[in-house]
C-alpha cells in the first residue's frame, strides 16, 4: 500500500474516533443532568413534605383529609430517609398529591383563611416546582435514553458505568383550589 492510503486511513480513523469522543462526552454531560434533575426533584418533595406537614397541622381544614395528608406525608418522608427509589415511593408521592387535591378542591376559597394565607400560597409554590422538577427530570432522562439507545453508543459502550435513566410518573396535578394562588 502507498503512504497516501495509509494516510487516509490513519484521518479516517481520527476522525471516528474524534466521532465517539464527542459522543461519549454528550451522553456524560446528559447523565450529569439527570443526575442534576433528580437531585432538584428530591429536594422539591421534601419541602413540599416539609410544607405540607405544616398544612396537615392546622385545626381550620377537615380532619379526616388532614388525617390522611399526614399519613401520606408521614410515608413520603420515610421513604425518602432510606433514599430508595421504587415504584412504592413514587406512589406515595401521588398519593400526597391526591390528599392535596381532596384538601384544596375547587371548592377551597383562600379568602376564608387570612392568616394561613402565606402557607397555603408556599403550598401552591411548592407543587408548581415539584410539577416542573418532573418535567426537568424526565425531559434530561427521554434525551440520554434517546442517545443510549443509538446502535453505536451501544457498540462502543460509550455509557461507561452509568446506569440507565429511568422515567418517573406519578401524579403532580396540582390542585383546583390552589391554581390561582
Amino acid at each position: 500500500m502507498e503512504i497516501s492510503n495509509w494516510v487516509v486511513i490513519a484521518v479516517g480513523l481520527f476522525l471516528f474516533a474524534l466521532y465517539l469522543s464527542n459522543v461519549a462526552g454528550r451522553l456524560d454531560r446528559l447523565h450529569l443532568k439527570v443526575e442534576n434533575a433528580r437531585n432538584a426533584l428530591d429536594r422539591q418533595l421534601a419541602l413540599r413534605s416539609a410544607i405540607c406537614s405544616d398544612i396537615a397541622e392546622l385545626d381550620l381544614l377537615d380532619a379526616k383529609l388532614r388525617n390522611r395528608l399526614a399519613n401520606a406525608i408521614h410515608a413520603s418522608i420515610s421513604e425518602e430517609s432510606l433514599d430508595i427509589h421504587t415504584k412504592n415511593e413514587w406512589d406515595i408521592e401521588s398519593e400526597v398529591t391526591k390528599s392535596l387535591c381532596e384538601l384544596f378542591n375547587k371548592d377551597f376559597d383562600i379568602t376564608k383563611y387570612p392568616n394561613q394565607k402565606n402557607l397555603i400560597q408556599e403550598t401552591a409554590g411548592a407543587t408548581r416546582r415539584v410539577q416542573y422538577a418532573l418535567t426537568f427530570y424526565n425531559d434530561a432522562a427521554r434525551s440520554a435514553i434517546k442517545v443510549r439507545r443509538r446502535w453505536l453508543v451501544r457498540s462502543f459502550r460509550l455509557f461507561g458505568r452509568a446506569s440507565m435513566p429511568v422515567l418517573i410518573d406519578f401524579d403532580d396535578q396540582i390542585p383546583q383550589g390552589l391554581e390561582f394562588c
